[in-house]
């Protein structure tokens, strides 16, 4: 299996305020009545953005982010199967619908349909070393309509390359519902997800050897990038970059009498000197975040 972990508007309404006078009539009386000052008009409203359609289109954003996330996942599972990518959609997952199960109209059998996006999905080059994917997220209908961002990831001369929109921001997702309705996990689950699974090599490669080791890349624990391509960076290589954390592991004891002790160390965004650790008794401190695996 080849290691795909590396580098890769707003129409608002406008409340407009009118200003205006009334014309009065002059009145029979010869001599006018005393009239009282009247308040000074008020100063006119500048139009402001619709906070709804603000996110309503930062909604829209993150889903296509997650859209292309499905798929780089979906594209990266599959090319470790078969050493290529493919552009049969029918092998790719389906990114979400609407909270009603709606999706968009497609013009044919070779795009996959969202809520608000559908998706095309291309292959260039020659497998394995010198080949790429690209799924093209197009919006339909509404605030959607003419939105287009393009994902590209693969080789080129056996060198990893990934070109992320820069207009999908993952930072900007965390709480954003997604177009089923569940929410995005907060940025601390990288750190409690990575640790799960870097605990599961470990064990594994116990179960083989009978001996914990401190080389990740030994036990088989890779953590994926940013969906930029972008890592956090390291201290020294005892540590293994993720996307904003980094993680560690140390063992004590004398095989096959032994114990480890796995680190996550947020390094960038929310997550920044925040630190989880995971013991061989599975014993978080502090408590296990309780993410989703």
């Amino acid at each position: 299996m080849r290691s795909l972990s590396f580098r890769v508007t707003h129409l608002v309404s406008a409340l407009v305020v009118l200003g205006g006078c009334e014309r009065q009539e002059k009145p029979p009386a010869p001599a006018p009545a005393p009239v009282k000052a009247s308040a000074p008009a008020p100063a006119p409203v500048a139009p402001s953005r619709s906070s709804t359609e603000a996110e309503l289109r930062e909604r829209l954003r993150c889903e296509a982010l997650l859209g292309f996330s499905g798929l780089l996942a979906g594209q990266q599972e599959f090319f470790g199967e078969k050493d290529a990518w493919t552009a049969d959609v029918t092998r790719l997952p389906s990114p979400a619908p609407c909270t009603d199960g709606s999706r968009v109209p497609t013009p044919d059998a070779t795009w996959l349909a969202g809520c608000h996006f559908r998706y095309a999905v291309s292959v260039a080059g020659s497998a394995p070393d010198n080949s790429t994917f690209s799924v093209r997220a197009v919006g339909v209908g509404g605030l959607a309509e003419g939105l287009t961002y393009t994902l590209t990831h693969g080789y080129v001369d056996r060198q990893p390359v990934r070109v992320w929109p820069s207009e999908l921001v993952l930072e900007e997702c965390h709480g954003v519902r997604r177009p089923e309705g569940t929410p995005l996990p907060a940025p601390l689950c990288e750190g409690a997800s990575n640790l799960k699974a870097f605990f599961a090599s470990q064990k594994a490669y116990f179960g083989e050897k009978d001996r914990y080791s401190e080389s990740a890349a030994q036990v088989g624990f890779a953590p994926e990038p940013c969906l930029d391509g972008t890592r956090a960076p390291v201290p020294d290589d005892t540590w293994i970059a993720g996307c904003r954390f980094i993680y560690r592991a140390e063992v004590s004891g004398t095989a096959p009498e032994q114990t480890f002790r796995l680190t996550a160390r947020g390094m960038k965004g929310p997550v920044v000197e925040r630190v989880l650790t995971l013991d061989s008794q599975y014993t978080w401190s502090p408590a296990d975040p309780g993410c989703a695996p």
